[in-house]
C-alpha cells in the first residue's frame, strides 16, 4: 500500500505538470502555427475541458495521496509537505477557477467578440477584454506550472532524507 499511495502522488504531480508542459509548449504553439486563427482557437477551446479535468483529477489524487502517505506515516510530517499541501492546495485552487470561470467568461467574449463588425469600437472594446483575460488565465497557468516543479523538486527532497 505505501508503494501505490507514494507512486499515486509521485504520478500525478507529474502528469500534471507534463500535462502543463505539453499543452503550453508544444500543443498549443503548433495548433495556432498550422491552423487558422478562429478553427485553431476552436480546436484549443475543445482540448480545455479535458485539459482542467486532468489538473482536477491530477491535484484531488495529489492531495489524498499525501494525506494517506503523512497519516500512514508512509513519508514524514515536516515542513516541506506542509509547504507541498500548501501547493497543491493553491494549483487546484487556480485550476478550478480557470477551468470553471474564467474559461466560461473567456468563451463568452470570444463568442461576442465574432459577433460585432471588425471596424465598431465594440470589437475593439472586446478584443482588449478578451487580451486581459487570456493573458490572466496564461499567468494563472504558469504560476501552476511553477509550483508543479516546486512540487516535483519537493517530493524529490523528500525521498532524499527518507
Amino acid at each position: 500500500m505505501q508503494i501505490l499511495t507514494k507512486s499515486i502522488y509521485s504520478l500525478s504531480i507529474v502528469f500534471w505538470v507534463g500535462s502543463i508542459f505539453f499543452f503550453s509548449f508544444f500543443a498549443a504553439p503548433s495548433i495556432f502555427k498550422v491552423l487558422p486563427r478562429e478553427l485553431a482557437g476552436n480546436v484549443v477551446a475543445d482540448i480545455f475541458p479535458k485539459y482542467y479535468l486532468v489538473s482536477y483529477i491530477c491535484g484531488f489524487l495529489a492531495l489524498i495521496s499525501l494525506f494517506i502517505s503523512l497519516n500512514k506515516g508512509y513519508i514524514q510530517k515536516n515542513q516541506m509537505n506542509l509547504y507541498a499541501i500548501i501547493l497543491i492546495i493553491i494549483m487546484l485552487g487556480l485550476s478550478v477557477f480557470s477551468g470553471t470561470y474564467l474559461r466560461g467568461k473567456v468563451a463568452e467574449v470570444k463568442q461576442e467578440v465574432r459577433s460585432v463588425e471588425q471596424s465598431s469600437s465594440d470589437y475593439k472594446v472586446l478584443k482588449i477584454k478578451f487580451g486581459k483575460l487570456h493573458g490572466v488565465s496564461a499567468i494563472i497557468n504558469i504560476i501552476i506550472f511553477v509550483f508543479g516543479i516546486a512540487l516535483v523538486i519537493i517530493n524529490t527532497y523528500n525521498i532524499s532524507v527518507e
